[in-house]
């Protein structure tokens, strides 16, 4: 009687943690189903008040709301993947790392999450070339890169382009910061030709 009690706590034993399994199974599909989500509704919020969206060429909105449908294309891609990957046996999902390889860090993966939420804070305070340039040379640092002769002018250069192509080319009035942070960045664009 008494191995039969216990036959059937383990049985018990057993069911809960598969169910608990089956929740951490599902868990990679979630990030991928909220970025669907978010580039879908996102746009709807871009222009609030008497603001509304040019009729005639792109606009301003035009390049928020194409990142945000490229966003939700991908993330739809991926989360069919996932979904494609838990239906098969055997299979880890993307976010998981090989049995092998231990080599994923979810306190990096945090990190950057928090850097990404730290630099649209900051933009508006310190101006897009600033914090541009800070993001960048942190990010080479953060994900491994620690040579100053390559986080330097990885930082600079690719500053230097997202300026050209956003207040160069797209004409995007991008922010200049505030106080001495506007006088350093109407100087870098004059001395870029920018202004």
């Amino acid at each position: 009687m008494e191995n039969r009690l216990t036959s059937d706590h383990r049985t018990d034993a057993q069911v809960g943690r598969a169910q608990s399994s089956g929740l951490r199974v599902l868990l990679p599909t979630v990030l991928p189903a909220m970025l669907v989500v978010l580039g879908l509704v996102l746009p709807l919020f871009m222009f609030e008040g008497d603001q509304h969206p040019s009729k005639i060429g792109l606009g301003p909105g035009a390049w928020p709301d194409a990142i945000l449908k490229g966003m939700s294309f991908f993330a739809a891609l991926w989360l069919a993947r996932e979904i494609w990957v838990l239906g098969r046996a055997g299979r880890t999902t993307t976010l998981s790392p090989p049995d092998d390889d231990l080599s994923y860090s979810y306190a990096k993966a945090i990190g950057g999450l928090v850097m990404i939420v730290a630099y649209g804070w900051l933009l508006p305070l310190t101006g897009f070339a600033l914090t541009t340039a800070a993001f960048i040379a942190l990010w080479c640092v953060f994900g491994g890169v620690r040579k100053p002769l390559v986080v330097i002018p990885v930082s600079l250069l690719g500053t230097y382009a997202l300026l050209w192509v956003f207040m160069g080319l797209a004409l995007m009035p991008l922010s200049r910061g505030v106080g001495v942070f506007n006088s350093f960045s109407i100087a870098l664009l004059q001395l870029l030709g920018i202004y």
